[in-house]
């Protein structure tokens, strides 16, 4: 079957990570119609995550150097039972009991029933970090995407609650119950939300909530679908999506791939501290003093002027600016860049001859995007890039495409009116070796 094919460990899917994961769903497909509005299952095999997590590297991430204080929580949600919506005599709050824990507690939780949740693993499972960084730039995201690991007992779990960000289960052993609802409550929430026994929700932050758009409706527990999750299973559930789950009959790990949002609103103050920088004034707000002889609460009318001629600079700015253009495009490419773990050092690359096989880097980590009409393009090369305009966008675009090439046939990437010397390609091809683009294969 041609869908056999696809029926290789994450681990062996460099440069593709995103897809096969997915798989059959394309990644269009998924951004277009599942991102931020509905759950995703995808029923894998067993040996998909293998190589990539286990319970040995678990429990190394417990072991190993000393942890930050809020790397581990516990939770003993399930322990007393499944708590029943509309039970009479139930509590109004469904208890909850997640709680920070130090590593050493980690063994004795879990032996009392409790579900272990460590989280930013990739801190502490250095392979993880190369996926995480591959997957923020298959999918070009800006947010922050970070794994957690979840090992729970057999029926342990978490109980009802929304996250707010997309979160997305790798089924690693065991297997684990979920329930969820087919839509989120409240897309793209502010804070999560935990569920009361009698049906309505409250925010965890007391602070959020109060807008109209904010409010949580009554949840419908007929609005709900069942599955279990297996290993090598995929389930994506969008921010603001009721959810609980609880451990198979030999217990469950499961990593968890989070993509927490970065609000339009950072990106913009980046970007205009990037435009506006340079003017003093914007760097420096004037005071905004009391309006001699006015009335209380009246201000200077010269300081409000200064604020309302930034106000226009900033407006201005913005609106001289498209998603392609290059401001927007290098601080976008800044956002979904995370550089893998850096590469041993090497000595300076020998000079390139026309017979040598050059190669984009093996790892995959090169995140590209053309700007201004495609009359520029940016490539980040794990913590570093470079730019390019004019003839060089189109040599490099043919780089990238080709993937893999004998250097002398690169000559041929050249504008039909404006042929390449090769002297011009070894040195541009000797470039970015140094800037570790491309590499030999030996």
């Amino acid at each position: 079957m041609a869908s056999e094919s696809w029926r290789v460990p994450l681990v062996s899917a460099l440069g593709t990570e995103l897809a096969a994961l997915l798989h059959p769903i394309t990644p269009e497909t998924f951004v277009r119609e599942y991102w931020g509005r509905s759950p995703l299952f995808v029923k894998g095999f067993p040996d998909k995550y293998r190589g990539l997590f286990d319970r040995e590297a678990f429990v190394k991430a417990l072991t190993g150097s000393p942890a930050p204080a809020d790397f581990l929580h516990a939770s003993f949600d399930k322990k007393g039972g499944d708590p029943m919506l509309g039970a009479v005599g139930a509590p109004k709050d469904i208890p909850a009991t997640v709680f920070s824990a130090s590593p050493d507690q980690a063994g004795a939780l879990y032996a009392g029933g409790a579900t272990l949740c460590a989280t930013q693993l990739e801190s502490r499972v250095p392979s993880l970090a190369p996926f995480v960084a591959a997957i923020k730039r298959q999918l070009g995201y800006p947010g922050k995407v970070t794994f957690n690991g979840y090992l729970s007992p057999a029926g342990s779990g978490f109980n009802w609650h929304f996250d707010m960000r997309i979160a997305s289960t790798f089924q690693i052993d065991g297997s684990k119950r979920w329930r969820f609802s087919n839509r989120p409550c409240v897309l793209w929430p502010q804070a999560n939300g935990v569920l009361r026994t009698d049906g309505s929700g409250r925010y965890v932050d007391a602070k959020v909530g109060s807008e109209s758009w904010a409010r949580i409706p009554p949840f419908d527990e007929k609005d709900v679908t069942e599955v279990v999750l297996e290993p090598g299973d995929l389930l994506i559930l969008p921010a603001g999506t009721w959810h609980d789950a609880c451990g198979g009959n030999a217990g469950s790990l499961a990593l968890n791939l989070s993509f927490t949002p970065v609000s339009y609103a950072v990106l913009f103050r980046d970007l205009l501290e990037s435009m506006l920088s340079e003017d003093p004034d914007w760097r420096s707000p004037a005071p905004l003093i009391a309006r001699p002889d006015g009335r209380p609460g009246e201000v200077d009318a010269q300081a409000l002027a200064a604020i309302g001629r930034q106000l226009g600079k900033a407006a201005e700015a913005l609106a001289s600016v498209t998603g392609d253009s290059a401001a927007m495009v290098r601080l976008w490419t800044s956002f979904v860049q995370n550089a893998n773990p850096p590469a041993s050092p090497s000595s300076a690359p020998q000079p390139v001859l026309a017979s040598d096989r050059l190669r984009v880097r093996a790892d995959g980590n090169v995140y590209a995007r053309t700007a201004d009409q495609g009359t520029k393009l940016f490539v980040s090369i794990g913590a570093a890039g470079l730019a390019v305009a004019g003839t060089a966008v189109r040599f490099l675009q043919q780089v990238l495409s080709a993937g893999e090439f004998v250097a002398g046939d690169s000559v041929k990437w050249g504008d039909e009116a404006k042929p390449l010397t090769w002297r011009e390609v070894e040195a541009t091809l000797s470039h970015l070796l140094r800037e570790g683009l491309l590499e030999r294969v030996l």
